[in-house]
């Protein structure tokens, strides 16, 4: 019995050891999937926040993005001023504001 008892201990820390790591690679599979919005959903924000300055912006950078499936945010920087766009991901501006 007392074989027994380390047997079933050991399959026991063995089971619980795996799910340990199948929980770990989900979370990275769940980090990985995250990501920046399409190139195109940058380009026509910056694009649009040009035109608010009459064309004449060249150095617009972009803060941060983030991929949705139904719009992407995108935040950047121009002549001081934060700007916030929503974009579908084939590069339709849906919404463009400053923010502070």
């Amino acid at each position: 019995m007392n074989d027994l008892t380390k047997l079933t201990a050991a399959a026991l820390a063995v089971l619980t050891l795996s799910a340990c790591t199948a929980d770990e690679s989900l979370s990275r599979s769940e980090s990985a999937t995250s990501r920046q919005a399409t190139g195109n959903a940058e380009s026509a924000c910056m694009a649009a926040v040009n035109r608010n300055y009459g064309g004449k912006v060249r150095n617009i950078r972009v803060i941060s993005s983030e991929f949705s499936e139904a719009n992407s945010s995108v935040t950047m920087e121009a002549k001081g001023e934060r700007w916030r766009c929503l974009a579908s991901n084939d590069g339709n501006v849906e919404d463009l504001a400053v923010v502070q």
